[in-house]
């Protein structure tokens, strides 16, 4: 996933590590799962990315991992 192009036409780059434009998220019941040191890979993989656009504000979210469609919520004006 190199790119994604939002809705507002603006290509979103990804090819930067870290990338400014990526977001983790984990809920709160799943983070209470760790309760001494975490590996951070497998924290890693137990996240959900988001893409936040940085034209609209608009989050892709990845919730089906990254090979499926993003849902995409737009801000409120």
């Amino acid at each position: 996933m190199p790119k994604i192009l939002c809705k507002c036409s603006t290509v979103i780059p990804l090819h930067d590590i870290p990338s400014p434009h990526q977001l983790l998220m984990i809920s709160d019941v799943q983070y209470d799962q760790y309760k001494a040191t975490i590996d951070a890979e497998q924290l890693y993989a137990e996240m959900t990315l988001i893409v936040k656009c940085p034209g609209c504000g608009r989050l892709h979210i990845f919730d089906e991992g990254p090979s499926k469609p993003a849902k995409v919520y737009k801000p409120e004006p």
